[in-house]
């Protein structure tokens, strides 16, 4: 028999991380989740908990029982305010940028145990954009390239692979947007995302096709950040 490929997931509950779930069930993969809220899909091993916390991890990965073939980081929060608000900036830079630190750092034995790969999920705010709203979450998300990197060069000698992806606008509750999903003057595409078009990018570099992939970026954004400053929107 034919051992089941196993993920952990954070922010299991809903948007990308739901997705992801989602899809990784669909195609037999066993998935044990981390989210706050416990609703999650139907098949996926739940744990409810902060993704920072050590312990909840710990607990993660003792229902896992096993090698990590998949490590994927999609729990987050979204840019909010105000900029100046120093109890903000802790809590986003904790839960967007600490937090994947803290799963790799946890789910490393088991990841090179499972020879496994980690996706980390970004954001093109903060590597292609700042915010007025949120410089919190534009620093954690720049933050996680140079820790992406970083984690790739430690795992690759130990057969681990770390990359990133980037979203753009994606149609999910995470962050209302400013035009209509179907139709934005600001994305070359037309239109937002789904969250189901960036768990098939993340499914891409967590599979065989991307074996040779490590340390990269993968943005996901309908072509946002190509656009000129004379082509945008006023």
């Amino acid at each position: 028999m034919i051992e089941r490929r196993l993920a952990l997931v954070t922010g299991a509950a809903s948007g990308i991380g739901r997705a992801t779930a989602e899809r990784l069930l669909a195609e037999g993969w066993r998935v044990v989740g981390i989210d706050l809220r416990a609703d999650m899909s139907a098949d996926v091993e739940g744990v409810a908990g902060d993704a920072h916390d050590e312990t909840v991890l710990l607990r993660a990965l003792t229902i896992a029982d096993g090698p990590l073939h998949a490590l994927v980081c999609a729990a987050g929060v979204p840019p909010s305010g105000p900029w100046d608000d120093r109890a903000h900036w802790d809590d986003v830079l904790r839960v967007d940028l600490t937090a994947p630190y803290a799963a790799l750092r946890a789910c490393m034995p088991a990841l090179v145990a499972g020879k496994g790969s980690a996706v980390i999920v970004g954001s093109i705010v903060g590597s292609a954009e700042g915010s007025r709203r949120s410089p919190a979450y534009a620093a954690a998300k720049a933050g996680l390239a140079g820790l992406v990197r970083s984690m790739a060069l430690v795992a690759a000698p130990r057969g681990v692979r770390v990359n990133l992806v980037e979203p753009g606008p994606i149609d999910t509750p995470f962050d209302p947007p400013g035009f209509p999903a179907d139709s934005r003057p600001d994305v070359p595409l037309g239109r937002m995302g789904t969250a189901a078009e960036v768990a098939g990018a993340i499914l891409f570099l967590l599979g065989d096709d991307a074996a040779y992939i490590t340390g990269a970026t993968l943005r996901v954004d309908g072509g946002r950040t190509i656009l000129g400053a004379a082509d945008r929107p006023v």
